[in-house]
């Protein structure tokens, strides 16, 4: 070879490790600031309008619609699958709410709910005891909030009648 080659090659493969060097220093900025996805899950009632309130629960009566609030922040902006659900005080899964949703801005917030029911022939007595037919709600829950059909929390809270 001669030395222009050479020197030309070696030109070549300094150029290929600067830019080598520039990616990777590109990527480890990029690990280094990643935006943080953030969850805040938690209970609470509704408000005049009935859409959950800001202000969070953990004590809920018997005949409360109980809401779980999901708020999201940094997340991807693509297409999710949301499931919640809702476990008893003997852990028996009473209710699983499923909705897709599509993050389109960097803040995210969707809920779900319950309404307990009492049993069948319980309003006979519900002027006497309000608990009649709803005594095996009463106790902690516990809530399961999924997202892709991964668990992001696990939440409790109580219902005192």
């Amino acid at each position: 070879m001669t030395s222009l080659k050479l020197h030309k090659k070696a030109i070549y493969n300094k150029m290929a490790f600067f830019i080598v060097l520039y990616a990777l220093s590109l990527g480890a900025v990029a690990a280094a600031t990643p935006s943080e996805v953030s969850s805040n899950i938690y209970f609470t009632l509704g408000d005049q309008h009935d859409f959950p309130s800001k202000k969070e629960r953990k004590y809920f009566d018997c005949t409360d619609k109980i809401f779980t609030v999901v708020e999201l922040s940094n997340l991807p902006k693509t297409d999710y699958d949301l499931a919640i659900v809702w476990r008893d005080p003997s852990n028996t899964e009473r209710e699983r709410t499923e909705y897709p949703f599509k993050v389109s801005q960097d803040e995210t917030r969707i809920w779900s709910w319950l309404s307990l029911s009492a049993s069948k022939g319980a309003s006979m007595i519900q002027w006497i005891n309000p608990a009649a037919g709803l005594e095996e709600f009463i106790g902690p829950w516990s809530v399961e909030v999924r997202i892709n059909n991964k668990k992001i929390a696990t939440k409790q809270f109580e219902v005192v009648c």
